[in-house]
């Protein structure tokens, strides 16, 4: 008991809405910024958990948040337990990576785009993916420039109502439109960028 002491419940149990919260908005319709992260959960609910104990340790960590969101992103349904693997954390620092060197990403990530002609990049031919969606399936994009480029471009309701695939292409379209409002980045600066490679955007 005494060792419990050493963590804060309250520190724990907010982890565990926010964890709540982030599942539920890669998962659902449920928004994360339209009800600033709350959920209902009650701490009761928290401290009946068989798991909370996981809680309690990574809220020790101060970037446990990030952690989280950026598992969740690759695994929507991820268990709390699984976030204090070392796979967890593996792929928690190749986001942040990712994150820190946001222009740098941007910029080589871009170099695989079709040099000609810009829209081409998201121009759908007979309902099949356009030559973005390849790239990102291919990893030659990484989810970030897949979201900044959606974002400047605003192809998305073109791609719903255009590509015919209703298994691969949905889960993507979900997962850019639900990352967007996490991901921070200089619009003007990536447009310029863009700009730099292509007469016009």
């Amino acid at each position: 008991m005494a060792e419990q002491k050493l963590y804060s419940t309250q520190d724990a149990y907010d982890l565990y809405v926010y964890y709540l919260a982030v599942k539920k908005h890669f998962t659902s319709t449920y928004d994360f910024f339209k009800y600033s992260g709350k959920v209902s959960a009650s701490t009761m609910s928290f401290e009946n958990r068989k798991d909370k104990f996981h809680f309690y340790k990574l809220s020790k960590r101060k970037d446990a948040k990030e952690l989280i969101l950026a598992n969740m992103l690759v695994s929507p349904k991820s268990w709390i337990g699984d976030l204090l693997e070392p796979k967890a954390e593996e792929i928690y620092l190749d986001w942040k990576k990712r994150k820190q060197s946001l222009t740098y990403q941007f910029k080589s990530d871009i170099v695989n785009l079709d040099d000609d002609d810009y829209n081409m990049n998201f121009y759908v031919e007979n309902g099949q993916h356009p030559k973005l969606i390849k790239l990102y399936s291919m990893k030659r994009v990484s989810l970030e420039s897949l979201v900044i480029l959606c974002d400047i471009s605003k192809c998305l309701k073109y791609w719903e109502k255009n590509i015919s695939d209703q298994i691969v292409f949905p889960d993507i379209n979900k997962l850019v439109r639900k990352y967007r409002p996490f991901l921070d980045y200089d619009k003007d600066k990536m447009r310029k960028i863009l700009l730099d490679k292509y007469d016009e955007i």
